[in-house]
Formats: structure tokens, sequence, C-alpha cells
């Protein structure tokens, strides 16, 4: 029985988070209500208060899943990284290799690109939520950045910039490439290749 209503109670969050996403990414966060995500999953203003205490507790729900693949994919994909030292004739393929992966796991759909902009301009214009996104986001990015200096060191590789920079780095990148594509309706995929191309141009191979 315990299990059956742990299940139904999942399902009933996962609702009410999937009916959020759509609305955040249609009308932004801060003018998306309680009662509009809940009519939209098909429930009442009780089911989404028996999961969930505010719409700031599931925007945090929504970011602390995301770190949570973000890092699950990311130590995914550095596996594909052979034990043996990679070499300049190995590098490209082996990035192409990762990122692959990476993308499979992580998919920078459009919905979840316009969702992060419109969650870190609700956390811009809302000090009180501000300091729990961060946190929730600064710890997927720690653990990220700990499984890629594992990888770094095994390899003997080195950064052309520090390594908590390289995050931040890449972020941009991917979400600019990205938004750029959602904007002129461009394919997707496009940041892949570019992404290949940054990563190419900041590891640094042991002579």
């Amino acid at each position: 029985m315990t299990t059956e209503v742990s299940t139904r109670r999942q399902l009933t969050r996962d609702r009410l988070m999937a009916a959020a996403t759509e609305l955040f990414a249609e009308r932004s966060v801060q003018a998306a209500s309680v009662e509009e995500i809940c009519e939209r999953a098909g429930f009442t203003r009780g089911a989404f208060y028996s999961n969930f205490e505010s719409k700031d507790e599931l925007c945090l729900e929504l970011v602390r899943r995301r770190g949570e693949q973000l890092v699950q994919t990311t130590q995914a994909a550095l596996t594909a990284i052979p034990e043996s030292g990679l070499t300049e004739n190995t590098l490209d393929e082996v990035l192409a290799k990762v990122l692959a992966l990476f993308d499979a796991g992580f998919s920078m759909d459009d919905h979840w690109v316009l969702i992060r902009s419109e969650l870190r301009m609700y956390a811009y214009r809302s000090p009180s939520f501000r300091p729990a996104l961060l946190e929730v986001e600064s710890r997927a990015v720690e653990l990220a950045l700990a499984a890629i200096s594992e990888t770094l060191a095994r390899q003997g590789a080195t950064l052309r910039i520090p390594l908590d920079q390289l995050m931040p780095t890449m972020d941009s990148y991917c979400e600019r490439a990205r938004m750029n594509e959602i904007l002129t309706g461009e394919p997707a995929g496009g940041w892949h290749q570019g992404l290949e191309h940054l990563l190419r141009a900041l590891v640094v191979l042991p002579a």
C-alpha cells in the first residue's frame, strides 16, 4: 500500500511539474499562478499544496531534478573516455562520443532553454528565492566539475582556463546557441559541433 501511495504521489508531482513547465515557457514563472498550474495538470489546489508548499518549492524541485540529471549524465558520458592516454589523433573522436552521450541524457530541448532563463529572471526579481536557486545550481555544478577534474587528472590533461570557469563557459555558449536556434527556427543541433570545437580549444593533452 505504501508503495502504491508513494507512486501515486510521485505521478501527481510529475504532472504538476510538467504543467508548470509548459506554463512557465508560455507565460513566465511570475505570471503563471498556482491555480493555472492545477488546472493545466487536472488537479485541485489541495493536490498542489499536499505536494509543494509553494510555487517556489516547485521551481526548486525543477532545478534540483535537472541538476541531478546533469551530474548523472556527466558522469556517464565521461566513462566513454578510455583509460589509456588520449592523443591529438583520438581526442576529436572521443569528444564527439562524449558529447553525443551527454546530449542524449541531458537534452537541451526548447522548453528547458526557455524555462532556465525564466527561472533565473524570476530569481532576479525575487530576492527571497535567489539564494535557494543558486545553492541548488552550485551543488550540481560542483559535482559535475569533480567528475571532470578526476577525468582530466587520469589523462594527465589540463585546461587553458581555470576549472571553475569551464562550466560557465560551456553553459553560456550552449544557452546562447540554443536560444538562437529557437528564435531563428533553425534545426536544433548546431550547438553540438560548436561545443566540440570549444572543448578542443580548451583541453591541453600531455606532451
